[in-house]
C-alpha cells in the first residue's frame, strides 16, 4: 500500500497541470522550436516517472533490517589482583540444599534453673548468734549458714523431752503388761490399753521430734538433747549444693521468721529464657540445637539445647516462653544477663540459601558471584525468596557445583560498577 500511495503521488506530480477554465481554440502555429520544446518537457516528465518507480520498488525490495538484539545477560566479570582478593576477603564455598539454614534470632535473658535456685528463709523468730558461710562461699547439701537462738526452739525442745519421758514410761508399761499376759495373771483389756498408750507416746514423741527439724536442728543435735548434752539453737542450713549469691545475715541480727536470708545457686546448668513469635513456632522443636550470644563475651557462642517451648501464648506480645539448657562450668553465664538466641529453622523445602550479605542489588536484580578462576569471578543473576533470620532462598540462577562467594561479595559488587563507570 505505501508503495502504490507513493507511484500515485509522483504521478499526479508528473502529470501535465490542467487549468479549470473552458478551453478556447487557438490557432496553432507549426514551428520546429515549439515541437522540440513539447518534445523534451515529455521526455522529462517520463524520466521523472521512471526514477520515481524505481525508488519505491527499491524501498519495498531492500528494506532495512531490524536491529540486532542485545544479549539479555552478558556475563558480568570481575577479575582481582592478589592484593585485592587479600583486601576483600573473599570466601567461597559450594553450595546446594543443607549448606546454609536459615535461623531464628531470638531476644531474651540469662535465668537461674529453678531446680538449682534457693531461697533460704529464717524459719524461726529469734537472734542471729553465729554465721557459718559468707557470700560467694560453695556450700553442700545440709550446711550451717547461720545459727539462731529462739525462745520457741526453747519450748519446742521442752515438749520433746516430756515427750520422750512419756514415751518411756508408756513402752515400760506395755512390756509389763505382756509379761502378766503371757504368765496368765493379767487380763487382755489392760494389755491393749497399755498397747494404745504406748502408741500414743510414740507418736506425740515423732510430733516433737519433726517439730524440731521443722525449727533447724539435725538428727545429731536432737540425738545430743536426748542424753542431755544438746542446745536448743536453730541452724539455718542450705538445701542444695551450690554458691552463697545472697546472705544478709550479721551476728546478733534480730529476727522475725518470715524473710528471705540467702540465696544458693547452683548455676551450672543454666538457662537462656527468650521468647517466641506466633508466626515462627512451627519453626521451633523441642530438643533443638540453639547457639546463645551475651553483651559481656561479643566472641563467645554458648551452646545448648531447646528444653522447653510454652504450650500457652501471652495475649499482648503474641508470643510463647522458650527455655534453652546450657552448659555453665565457668560460671560465665549469670541470671539477669540479657541474651540473643540463635536456632535453626526448619526450611519448608530443599532450596538452596545463602547469607543475605551473599546476595548483592546490581542493575535492578539480585547477582552471586562465582569463582570461576584464580583470582577472578562471574555474577550470576538470581531469583530469591523471602528473607528469613539472615538468609535468603535461591529460587534459580545457581548450579549444584557453582563455587558461590558468601563473604566480600559487597567489595566485588564494587569493582563491577568501578568497571562499568569506566566502560561507561
Amino acid at each position: 500500500m505505501t508503495g502504490r500511495f507513493r507511484f500515485d503521488a509522483i504521478s499526479s506530480l508528473a502529470a501535465p497541470v490542467r487549468s479549470s477554465k473552458p478551453k478556447q481554440a487557438v490557432p496553432v502555429r507549426s514551428s520546429p522550436t515549439a515541437s522540440n520544446s513539447r518534445q523534451l518537457e515529455s521526455g522529462l516528465r517520463f524520466r521523472i516517472a521512471l526514477a520515481a518507480i524505481a525508488m519505491i520498488l527499491a524501498s519495498c525490495k531492500h528494506a532495512d533490517p531490524p536491529p540486532p538484539v542485545a544479549d539479555a545477560s552478558p556475563e558480568l566479570g570481575v577479575e582481582l589482583t592478589a592484593e585485592g582478593l587479600a583486601t576483600a576477603q573473599v570466601r567461597t564455598q559450594k553450595v546446594g540444599p543443607g549448606t546454609f539454614t536459615p535461623r531464628l534470632r531470638l531476644a531474651g535473658s540469662i535465668l537461674g534453673d529453678p531446680k538449682h535456685v534457693a531461697e533460704v528463709g529464717a524459719r524461726v523468730s529469734g537472734r542471729v548468734t553465729a554465721l557459718g558461710a559468707a557470700v560467694g562461699d560453695r556450700v553442700k547439701q545440709g550446711q550451717e549458714l547461720a545459727l539462731v537462738d529462739t525462745v520457741e526452739l526453747h519450748q519446742v525442745a521442752l515438749d520433746y523431752r516430756t515427750s520422750v519421758a512419756k514415751a518411756r514410761a508408756a513402752r515400760d508399761t506395755l512390756a509389763r503388761q505382756q509379761q502378766l499376759v503371757s504368765e496368765r495373771v493379767g487380763p487382755i483389756q489392760e494389755l491393749r490399753r497399755a498397747e494404745a498408750a504406748a502408741a500414743e507416746a510414740e507418736a506425740a514423741l515423732g510430733e516433737a521430734r519433726e517439730h524440731l527439724k521443722f525449727l533447724g536442728l539435725t538428727d545429731a543435735d536432737i540425738a545430743r538433747m536426748d542424753v542431755g548434752t544438746g542446745e536448743a539453737k536453730s541452724r539455718i542450713m542450705s538445701p542444695i549444693d551450690g554458691r552463697v549469691a545472697m546472705l544478709t545475715l550479721t551476728p546478733g541480727q534480730v529476727l522475725t521468721g518470715s524473710e528471705t536470708v540467702a540465696i544458693i545457686t547452683d548455676l551450672d546448668p543454666i538457662w537462656a529464657q527468650v521468647r517466641v513469635y506466633e508466626r515462627d513456632l512451627a519453626a521451633l522443636r523441642q530438643g533443638a540445637a540453639a547457639t546463645v550470644e551475651v553483651p559481656a563475651y561479643p566472641s563467645r557462642a554458648f551452646e545448648g539445647t531447646i528444653a522447653f517451648v510454652s504450650d500457652v501464648l501471652d495475649p499482648a506480645s503474641r508470643s510463647a516462653e522458650v527455655r534453652i539448657r546450657l552448659a555453665n562450668q565457668d560460671n560465665a553465664l549469670r541470671p539477669g544477663m540479657s541474651a540473643i538466641a540463635l536456632t535453626a529453622r526448619a526450611a519448608s523445602d530443599q532450596s538452596t540459601w545463602l547469607p543475605a550479605a551473599a546476595v548483592q542489588p546490581h542493575d535492578g536484580s539480585r547477582i552471586v558471584f562465582v569463582r570461576t578462576g584464580d583470582r577472578r569471578f562471574v555474577a550470576h543473576r538470581v531469583v530469591v525468596g523471602e528473607e528469613q533470620g539472615g538468609y535468603l532462598p535461591i529460587e534459580s540462577g545457581l548450579r549444584p557445583d557453582d563455587e558461590v562467594v558468601v563473604q566480600g561479595a559487597f567489595a566485588l559488587r564494587g569493582e563491577l560498577e568501578r568497571a562499568d563507570l569506566a566502560g561507561d
